[in-house]
């Protein structure tokens, strides 16, 4: 968002902080509002544009529907930049939490995005306490769950997008969500791949990798810890529940839990599961990982050292 200290966006924030009249809500022009629920999960948005609420809806968390406003003020706000904004304040877009100014950039896209992570953030740590929610991906294959996790969220889209590509279903390339009895439940956000090494992530529906997005919650069969490496050799090797536990756990929205403690939930979702830790060296590597899988029937199957 922020190129360098010879970007404009830094001196714009800057003079917002040194006017406290900039960073008053109540000296915005707020047109329109938006009152929605995910995972039980209410918020109210407001605007400055009434018609930056079409891309806002497509950011907005899986499975909402719109609400009845409640009483009390939005828990966050979006400033549409337009020309009349305070001066130099043109175009600017900002995004504020509460009245935390948490996102600022010229182009709305990039404040979008930091709206949409704000907005899962919220949801996994509001959420109810029968619901976990880990930073990882999720597919469903053959009746059962699969959870990927990996070091960056671009790494775990791709793997799960060769999932997708070679069958599963669709739960999530964010967040594996987990109920009381430890069953993978669907979170399904559109992906954000990169088309090369380089290139600029492009969102991606399920349909659109011949996937369906999964509906029923699914037992856990397997949970894979990859990084990928381009070339690499691709090497996987098993890995404890307790050490895997505990992974997950630190990538677990916990606001309601004991940080210090391996949520129930995780230790009944890796109790019959398989847990392996490695490199690919392609995404689809991945696939030969699995029993029964298109690659493996092909004779495929890649000689990995499990260790």
């Amino acid at each position: 968002m922020v190129s360098g200290p010879s970007s404009p966006v830094p001196l714009a924030v800057a003079r917002i902080k040194r006017d406290s009249g900039c960073v008053r809500l109540e000296n915005w022009h707020w047109r329109a509002r938006i009152g929605f629920s995910s995972h039980g999960v209410q918020t109210i948005l407001q605007v400055t544009e009434p018609a930056a609420l079409v891309p806002i809806k497509l950011r907005l968390p899986p499975g909402w529907r719109e609400i009845q406003e409640s009483a009390g003020d939005p828990q966050y706000s979006l400033v549409v930049g337009n020309d009349s904004a305070p001066p130099g304040l043109e175009r600017l877009h900002l995004l504020f939490r509460g009245r935390l100014l948490i996102s600022a950039a010229y182009k709305l896209e990039p404040v979008l995005g930091a709206l949409e992570a704000e907005l899962d953030r919220r949801v996994g740590v509001s959420v109810s306490q029968d619901r976990l929610f880990i930073q990882a991906g999720a597919v469903g294959w053959r009746g059962r769950a699969i959870v990927v996790k990996g070091p960056a969220h671009f790494e775990i889209s791709a793997l799960v997008a060769a999932l997708l590509r070679a069958g599963a279903s669709y739960y999530s390339d964010r967040y594996a969500v987990l109920d009381s009895l430890g069953r993978i439940h669907p979170y399904p956000r559109p992906l954000w791949l990169r088309r090369g090494t380089y290139g600029n992530p492009i969102r991606y529906r399920p349909e659109d990798l011949g996937a369906k997005v999964g509906i029923k919650p699914l037992p856990l069969t397997t949970v894979v810890f990859a990084s990928l490496r381009p070339g690499a050799q691709t090497r996987f090797f098993p890995v404890g529940r307790f050490a895997a536990a505990m992974e997950l756990t630190a990538d677990t929205l916990l606001s309601r839990h004991d940080p210090n403690a391996i949520p129930p939930a995780i230790s009944k979702a890796l109790a019959r599961a398989s847990i392996l830790k490695g490199v690919c060296g392609e995404p689809e590597d991945i696939l030969n990982l699995l029993p029964g899988s298109a690659a493996a029937d092909k004779g495929t199957r890649l000689n990995l050292s499990l260790r």
